[in-house]
């Protein structure tokens, strides 16, 4: 199944797009909020921009024989990765080339975000501007 490019509204108002497979964050998905709904996916943000903003959000894969976006906590990892030469910085974590941030699926809940700004140097690459639940960075 391909990632949907069908926008839908989150219960708060913001637009979101369902993400089924791995994918890399173009210009147009500044704005849109990733909702990850399949298991063991990674978001790759492309080489840092000055303003680009993402959202990327655990969606839970959908739970079996109930309605669209009926999901299940602790059923989707999702992976963030950052191009090989930034960082992701923020939540008291020290910033790392090429290191990505995981919201685990043993801890994760359904609508677990991760919002990141580009700051256009590869001196920080990706900076934290919100996160709920619990994400961490690779070893």
């Amino acid at each position: 199944m391909a990632n949907s490019t069908t926008l839908f509204t989150l219960p708060d108002g913001r637009k979101a797009v369902d993400v089924t497979e791995n994918k890399t964050l173009a210009i147009t998905d500044c704005g849109v909020v990733q909702n990850v709904i399949t298991d063991a996916l990674t978001i790759t943000l492309p080489a840092t921009i000055v303003g680009y903003a993402y959202t990327i959000r655990n969606g839970g894969d959908n739970a079996t024989s109930t309605p669209t976006r009926s999901s299940t906590d602790a059923s989707t990892i999702v992976t963030v990765s950052p191009n090989a030469s930034d960082m992701i910085v923020g939540m008291e974590v020290t910033g790392a080339n090429d290191k990505d941030f995981v919201n685990t699926k043993a801890t994760a809940q359904v609508g677990d975000e991760l919002q990141l700004l580009g700051d256009g140097a590869s001196a920080t690459g990706w900076i934290v501007q919100k996160v709920k639940g619990i994400w961490a960075k690779q070893a």
